[in-house]
Order: structure tokens, then C-alpha cells, then sequence
């Protein structure tokens, strides 16, 4: 509530005025004695004055009790004021400053709740430091990335929180420099991560640095699997061409002329074609593949007669070997599916179960469940060393670079499965025992 008060002090002396007056003319006219009239004019003068005192005394010290709780950050008290004197001055001026420190206080918070949404809203990670080092400020991100709260990170050194030395280094010498700083470097957090760093001086008079953490890891994976797609693909394109060059040049400088010869050279050409045709073909559906990533046309598809279509192709090696082929798969099980795209993963999959299994069976399973439908190739076959699994998808990645060679493979088929399921938002795995068989299991979700 507001606080109110009265200007008291002219009034009481205009009553102690006019109070002497009347004691003057009744001294005058004889109703009352000289000394007497002083005595009550003093008596009335001085309770007059006291009472003036104590209101502009009462009047300063609610001033005076408003101005602390304004102080106190109570900016919403004012004093309402009825008289123009020298403490209502006062008053009206202190309610000034409280408006005026109120709308401050109202635009500061304004703007530090649009700095913390920036910041709050930011893709990278941000923190900032005082001249002396310590951290002052930590966004979400930077909190997330590092594994830090900004609460317990505040008034500790760059390299108490993010624990990384180089880094505090480059703090350091940014701070002595003064001038802007980037640099990329690995940064255990508590895996290693690749970042951009961009370190500006903060220019105030308080100083300090604040640093933006972009990370690159993915992109710098990217690069790295990009370079070795291509020096693979320039491998594995060039083996072939070299035993077609070369075997042409060997008829050329006249093994034609020896028929058997020429015959067998033949042969090994149109081998070396068919493998270059196979690899360009991989390549092709590998590109399609990461190219429909998640916009496959999927439609009911019985899975038995995807089956159908897999094993009429590769009968003739299945013979071939003599394998037995065991198939657990519903009659009516079908599938939200890209139709070629199945096939495609099942054919992949079937056919490295053919070519590494040299006697014995193969199985193939699907079944349902809330997820979708699990689909699972097995095999008895040679077996994948523990150390490979992780691998086994990656493009162009080998177990046995001789043996696959020797089988007529090119190291993209297991990495065109992986594309093909996680683009229909499933998923693919794969365990083994070496000398014990194979099982790749892979999920079609039920929404595609």
C-alpha cells in the first residue's frame, strides 16, 4: 500500500501565529496578564513545534523505509505525495528511480532471456571465461557434449571442466593476444570428437574469451569414408581392367594364333568382364540405394515369393555344392515393402551363404511381431573372427580379400543390405563362430 503524509509544519506555524495574536490583543485589553500570555504562548508554541517535528520526522522515516525496500528490490513501493515541500521532493524523486530502475530491470531481464534462448537454442556448444580463466557461462549443448552443469562448471578454470590441456592453451594465448582464434582439435568427451573451434576476446572492460564448439567428427568421418570409397573403387575397377589389358596385349603379340591358348585366355577375359559388370552393377544398386534412402515404395509383399524368385537365381549353386536349404517361413506372411529392395537383401544375403558354405545347410526364417517382421539367414558355413563383425558392412570391406576374390565377390553387397534396411527404418545385425556358421538377422519395421 502506499504510504501517505500531511505537511504539518506550515499549518502549526500558522496556528502558532495566529495563537500569539489573540494572546496579544487579550494582554492588551486586560483579560490576561503579561507573563501568563507569554507562558501559554511558549507552552503552545513549542507543542506546536514538537508535533511539526515528529510529522516531518514521521514523514522522512517512511522515505527512509520505502527507499530500503526499494534498495531490497521491492521497485513496485511508491509514496504517494499531497504537498510540493522539500521531503515531497524527495519522495516524488525517489519514485522516479524506482519507475526508472524498474523498466532498466524489466528490459536487462528481457535481454538476458533472449541471450539464454539463443544460446539455449543454439546447434553448437558455448562457453565463455573472465580474463582470470574461469568459466563464466555454459549452453545447453556445451553442458550435454561435456557432460558438465554450468551451476558447478561457474568460477572454474577451462581445464578443471573440459579436463583437455590443449585447449587450455589455446585459451591462454588468446587471452595474452587478444585477437580471434580457430583451430580444429580432438577432444576426448569422454570419446574422442573432432571440433571447430571459433575463440573470440570478449572487448568489454571486464574481458575474457568466449569459444564456439562445432562439432565435426561425422563430417571428418564422412571425408574419410569418402577418400576410401574412392581409392577402393579405383582398386578394385583397375584389378580387373589390368587382366583384361593384359591378357589382350598377350593376343595381340600373337597367343592368337594358338588356339587352345587363345581359348583360355578368352575365358579368363570374359571372367574379368563379368566381374567388372558385377562391381559397376553393385555400385549402381548402392548409389540407388543411398539415394531412396526412406522413400522406397513399400507395399504388401508376400515374403514367400521374393523367396521364390531368390532361389530360382541360385539353384544351380545350391546344387552345385549339394546344400540343404531349410525354409521357415508362413505361407501368408507379408511384408510393408519396397518388392525389388527385399529381393535385393534377401539375394545378397542368400548368395554370401552359398558362396562361403562348401557343404552343409542353409536356412532361412521369418516371423512376426510388434515391431514387424524379423528376417533371419543362417548358414553352417566358414565363419566370420569375432574381430571382423564390426565391419562386415562397411563398402568394399573384406574378411578374406583372396577367397572373395576367388568367389567372384565385390566386397558391396552386405554394405547395399545395410542401406536398404535402415532406409525402410529398420535395422541389421550379424553374429558368427568361426568354423561354425553365420546368422544375419535384420527387421522390416511394421511401418515402414
Amino acid at each position: 500500500m502506499p504510504q501517505r503524509y500531511n505537511a504539518q509544519i506550515y499549518r502549526s506555524l500558522l496556528l502558532v501565529a495566529v495563537w500569539f495574536s489573540v494572546l496579544l490583543l487579550l494582554a492588551e485589553s486586560g483579560y490576561l496578564g503579561v507573563w501568563l500570555g507569554i507562558v501559554l504562548g511558549l507552552t503552545f508554541a513549542v507543542a506546536m513545534a514538537i508535533y511539526a517535528t515528529r510529522s516531518v520526522s514521521k514523514r522522512i522515516t517512511i522515505v527512509a523505509e520505502t527507499a530500503g525496500e526499494i534498495a531490497e528490490g521491492d521497485l513496485d513501493k511508491t509514496i504517494v505525495v499531497h504537498d510540493q515541500d522539500q521531503v515531497g521532493k524527495l519522495a516524488q524523486s525517489l519514485n522516479q528511480i524506482a519507475h526508472r530502475l524498474r523498466d532498466t530491470l524489466s528490459e536487462v531481464t528481457e535481454e538476458k532471456d533472449r541471450m539464454h534462448a539463443v544460446l539455449d537454442s543454439m546447434a553448437d556448444g558455448v562457453i565463455a571465461v573472465n580474463a582470470e580463466g574461469q568459466v563464466i557461462l555454459v549452453n545447453p549443448v556445451a553442458e550435454n557434449v561435456f557432460g558438465i552443469r554450468e551451476e558447478t562448471s561457474r568460477g572454474k578454470t577451462i581445464v578443471e571442466v573440459v579436463r583437455d590441456f590443449e585447449l587450455d592453451r589455446l585459451f591462454q594465448e588468446t587471452l595474452v593476444s587478444g585477437h580471434v582464434a580457430k583451430k580444429e582439435l580432438r577432444i576426448l568427451t569422454p570419446d574422442p570428437r573432432i571440433f571447430r573451434l571459433h575463440l573470440t576476446p570478449l572487448r568489454g572492460k571486464e574481458g575474457g574469451i568466449v569459444v564456439l564448439f562445432r562439432d565435426i567428427t561425422e563430417r571428418r568421418l564422412l571425408d574419410q569414408m569418402r577418400t576410401e570409397f574412392v581409392a577402393n573403387a579405383s582398386h578394385e575397377l583397375r584389378t580387373p581392367l589390368t587382366s583384361i589389358q593384359g591378357f589382350v596385349e598377350t593376343l595381340q603379340d600373337g597367343a592368337i594364333e594358338d588356339a587352345p591358348v587363345a581359348k583360355k585366355f578368352l575365358g579368363i577375359i570374359d571372367e574379368e568382364a563379368k566381374r567388372l559388370s558385377r562391381l559397376v552393377d553393385d555400385l549402381l544398386e548402392l548409389a540407388k540405394a543411398e539415394q531412396n534412402r526412406g522413400s522406397f515404395q513399400c507395399e504388401s509383399t508376400r515374403v514367400q515369393s521374393v523367396l521364390d524368385k531368390v532361389f530360382n537365381v541360385l539353384a544351380p549353386k545350391i546344387e552345385e555344392k549339394n546344400l540343404e536349404v531349410r525354409i521357415d517361413v508362413p505361407a501368408d506372411l507379408n511384408v510393408e515393402v519396397d518388392p525389388n529392395a527385399l529381393y535385393q537383401v534377401l539375394m545378397n544375403l542368400v548368395d554370401n551363404s552359398v558362396r562361403f558354405t562348401e557343404e552343409g545347410w542353409i536356412r532361412i526364417c521369418a516371423r512376426r511381431d510388434p515391431l514387424g517382421v524379423w528376417f533371419e539367414v543362417e548358414d553352417s558355413g566358414v565363419g566370420i573372427d569375432q574381430q571382423h563383425l564390426h565391419r562386415v558392412f562397411e563398402r568394399f570391406y573384406r574378411v578374406d580379400k583372396a577367397r572373395s576374390t576367388e568367389l567372384g565377390g565385390t566386397g558391396l553387397g552386405l554394405a547395399i543390405v545395410k542401406h536398404i534396411v535402415e532406409g525402410h527404418g529398420g535395422k541389421v545385425g550379424v553374429s558368427s563362430i568361426v568354423g561354425r556358421g553365420t546368422t544375419f538377422e535384420l527387421l522390416i519395421p511394421a511401418q515402414p
